[in-house]
């Protein structure tokens, strides 16, 4: 009897520590090592299937996994407003058509897809007449196709597709576009009446293209998987507007896909940032539990997510006042947010802006690399957006350093890792309008030689 009480604590000594270890190993939650948790199958031939049903397990870290040209590490590559390395792939207007919101993916085949809004008769945001366009490279960015139009052809602002974000889906090379329709967000002067409601909400569509964007299927409309009065979420059904935000979203090493949303809960303007995610490919969508806490008068806006090292996300929050970026993480995989903070060291205008998760260490390279690039200008109507800065952080976030890519008014953004390691750019030369450039950079000139990499360990 004596023996089974001293093995009674003994067992107890041994699971708590157990526990101890798990948790110091996963100081941020369980994160990425999720991936790899099975439940076993029942039988006795073992096997199982994962605990989560994931799409897919990639190994590694985040980021990119190719090589680097010797170009990207032996010199500068410039990235100004005057450099020989930017072309113009639309102009701010061409006759009664002006383009903007630009986002840059980089396909698995090695091109690199354009894309943007072609505004008909106004540069405004919907409600009007838009269509999504894209141009390709098949040689890093250096010539470009004419353009292409992958949204329905629009003959009316009910029919208008805009602001638009993808997710290329790295197990099947699907790329998945998100994309709205319908009403405005908000009431604006020259839009009084036209704007969301959950009677009448923005729609939010997904666009597929399963042929690397050769062509495009019919958008689906679903709206009522995300909100509005159609939706059976007994919350969400009184939210009265979501967007996507343009630009790029993420996928995880999982496969989940997770776009930011842009909600309008109620009738006022403070604007929250839930996510929506897909486990299936982008078939379905299932929205986040929460947003970031956001103290600010301006709550959200326009967000962009990266994947940390160890599987946390982090947030990177277009700002209202105070102009400041601000920062937030998830440990489990976007379905639960912690408080944005407000950083000091990330003054913004408030625009759009990609973040990227550029080299991992987990991949074999030397240093972790995280960049994301936005104005820098405060706004006001006096100073528009202006003087765009790369931000880049070796430390997944906690430290940034920056680089001014070129002085003056600029906007939106999109940032992608070409095929030859350098990062690509496409933004826009004005406050909120084109002509959108495309242009390439990488960290000597962003670190002035500083870092010479990257390079493999």
């Amino acid at each position: 009897m004596r023996k089974r009480y001293f093995f009674i604590p003994l067992i107890a000594i041994i699971v708590i520590s157990g526990v101890l270890v798990w948790a110091c190993k996963h100081p941020f939650g369980p994160g990425i090592s999720g991936i790899s948790d099975v439940i076993d199958g029942g039988g006795s031939g073992g096997g199982g299937v994962p605990a989560k049903g994931w799409y897919m397990n990639e190994s590694g870290g985040p980021g990119y996994k190719g090589e680097v040209a010797a170009e990207v590490t032996n010199s500068k590559i410039a990235s100004t407003k005057m450099s020989p390395n930017g072309i113009q792939l639309w102009p701010r207007q061409s006759g009664n058509i002006f383009y903007r919101i630009p986002t840059l993916v980089q396909l698995s085949n090695g091109d690199l897809l354009a894309f943007a809004d072609k505004r008909i008769g106004s540069i405004g945001d919907l409600p009007n007449k838009i269509e999504i366009v894209m141009r390709r490279s098949t040689d890093n960015g250096k010539n470009w196709t004419e353009e292409q139009r992958i949204s329905p052809q629009c003959t009316s602002i009910e029919n208008s597709y805009g602001d638009a974000g993808f997710i290329l889906d790295r197990k099947t090379g699907n790329i998945i576009c998100a994309v709205a329709s319908g009403p405005g967000f908000v009431a604006t002067k020259n839009n009084p009446n036209n704007f969301s409601t959950p009677d009448k909400p923005i729609r939010i569509n997904i666009i597929k293209s399963k042929n690397n964007g050769i062509t495009w299927e019919n958008p689906v409309d679903i709206t009522s998987q995300i909100y509005g009065s159609a939706c059976k979420n007994t919350v969400r059904k009184n939210w009265h507007a979501a967007f996507v935000s343009s630009g790029n979203g993420v996928q995880l090493r999982n496969g989940r896909m997770l776009f930011v949303l842009n909600v309008r809960e109620g009738t006022d303007l403070f604007i929250k940032n839930y996510v929506m995610y897909s486990d299936d490919g982008g078939d379905t969508w299932k929205v986040s539990k929460n947003a970031p806490e956001n103290s600010s008068s301006s709550g959200g806006n326009e967000a962009k997510i990266v994947e940390l090292n160890d599987g946390s996300l982090l947030m990177a929050i277009r700002p209202g006042s105070p102009y400041k970026r601000r920062l937030a993480k998830s440990t489990d995989n976007g379905e639960t947010w912690g408080p944005a903070e407000v950083r000091n060291d990330l003054p913004s205008s408030s625009s759009n802006g990609d973040i990227i998760y550029y080299t991992s260490t987990l991949n074999g390279w030397d240093k972790n690399r995280i960049i994301t690039m936005f104005d820098s200008v405060p706004y006001t109507d006096a100073t528009p957006p202006a003087d765009p800065i790369m931000y880049y952080s070796y430390d997944e976030g906690v430290t940034w350093k920056g680089f001014k890519t070129f002085p003056g008014k600029a906007g939106y953004s999109s940032l992608a890792i070409l095929n030859d390691g350098s990062i690509g750019m496409l933004l826009e030369l004005d406050s909120w309008g084109g002509p959108i450039l495309f242009t390439r950079i990488n960290m000597r000139c962003l670190s002035n030689d500083e870092d010479m990499g990257p390079f493999k360990k």
